[in-house]
């Protein structure tokens, strides 16, 4: 029996290979290292260790300093301790939830992506975002893209490189509201629409290795065009600029600066890429809703060499609203006047047929057409739609014709 297990082990793959990670990486990716161990990782530098990263947080924006750096400060999580922390979290509270990572080829490593969320992971996030997906403007997505439980959309790039997605829970509603892809950088805005309180704006970002200054006008002025709309506002992505190098890079102090003249927080402060001798804080979800609590942080995976970012904003009822329910404001109809103005048609001008479902039919049209010019629809919150206790135009014109 022991002759038989050494002969079966001689036939194991890697026997005679010493480090079977150097060669095969955790998931069967094409990373080199091993990945640095937990303690390594705390020691790296944070964001709140510089001098220069001095917040805004005066009463206009969050009174109460304690819990916003208690909320915002991340940590390192290994899949395991993710878990842990999900299962402490409030069941009888809602969460907006979102996961962003930079996947260097959504076709090549999308396996690896879903076996971290749906196994690893197990965590329903509202939104999940991917950055250089490498999917071009030249070739059209000839892969299947899907993660069970979400819709994709996505951005190209016309480079080789870049590109972004988001991956939107399926019950969620939402609108599209920007799209831009140049050789500088790509972005993705989307507009959610929930029930009973203001829909939030989330947007995922990847900026190219190249013109710095181009991206930053256009991250200015989008964050200017937002902010004034007064909505909750979630950015994620690569945006290939370390906020730890603040003190030493004009670019990176810019950055943080149009950041904080928004009200936008990072809520990630540690470096979202370790590879060899670097640790850079490039990857990062953005917030200005300040008033909620927060958990976030890097999850330590080999899915790429980036990290995977993660923040759950607690007390966020993502009941999907309808992005566009169209109405009809009736509140001032006067079914006396309708029909006073009804009755001086001149319908022999309008009907040339005698034919019965002719006549109808026209009538009909016509009375279509004035109720369309005098009470247009537009879009209203179904939860405060006006109750009528008068009929409606239609009402009334059923009982003209």
């Amino acid at each position: 029996m022991a002759m038989t297990s050494k002969l079966l082990f001689r036939e194991l793959p890697y026997l005679s290979v010493s480090d079977i990670v150097s060669y095969h990486g955790q998931f069967n990716n094409d990373i080199s290292n091993s990945l640095p161990t937990k303690k390594y990782l705390d020691k790296l530098s944070s964001l709140y260790d510089l001098d220069l990263f001095s917040l805004n947080i005066q009463n206009d924006i969050n009174p109460n300093s304690d819990l916003f750096y208690e909320n915002i400060k991340s940590h390192y999580y290994s899949p395991h301790s993710f878990n842990l922390l999900k299962n402490k979290l409030p069941r009888n509270e809602s969460n907006f939830s979102l996961l962003h990572n930079n996947v260097r080829s959504l076709r090549r490593n999308l396996e690896n992506l879903q076996v971290h969320l749906l196994d690893e992971l197990n965590y329903s996030f509202s939104v999940i975002g991917v950055s250089e997906t490498k999917i071009s403007t030249v070739d059209s997505v000839n892969f299947d893209t899907s993660i069970p439980g979400y819709k994709f959309e996505y951005v190209p790039t016309p480079l080789a490189s870049g590109g972004v997605g988001m991956y939107v829970k399926d019950s969620l509603n939402y609108t599209i509201i920007d799209k831009t892809s140049n050789e500088a950088f790509q972005a993705l805005w989307i507009e959610f629409h929930l029930s009973r309180q203001p829909n939030i704006i989330c947007g995922v970002v990847y900026r190219q290795h190249n013109s710095p200054q181009q991206f930053l006008d256009y991250f200015d002025e989008t964050l200017e065009k937002f902010s004034a709309l007064n909505k909750p506002i979630f950015i994620m992505g690569d945006f290939n600029i370390n906020l730890l190098a603040v003190e030493t890079c004009n670019y990176a102090h810019k950055f943080l600066l149009s950041l904080q003249s928004y009200s936008l927080i990072p809520t990630v402060d540690k470096p979202t890429r370790v590879y060899n001798n670097s640790a850079t804080l490039i990857d990062n979800i953005f917030v200005n809703k300040l008033d909620s609590k927060i958990k976030s942080g890097n999850i330590v995976s080999d899915i790429s060499d980036h990290y995977s970012q993660f923040c759950i904003v607690q007390g966020v009822k993502v009941t999907a609203g309808n992005s566009k329910i169209l109405r009809r404001d009736y509140s001032q109809f006067s079914e006396h006047d309708f029909l006073a103005e009804l009755a001086e048609i001149n319908w022999d001008t309008v009907i040339t047929s005698h034919d019965n479902l002719v006549l109808a039919t026209t009538k009909a049209q016509n009375v279509s057409f004035r109720i369309s010019l005098r009470w247009p629809n537009h879009i209203v919150n179904p939860v405060n739609k006006t109750k009528l206790s008068c009929n409606t135009p239609t009402d009334a014109a059923t009982q003209f014709l």
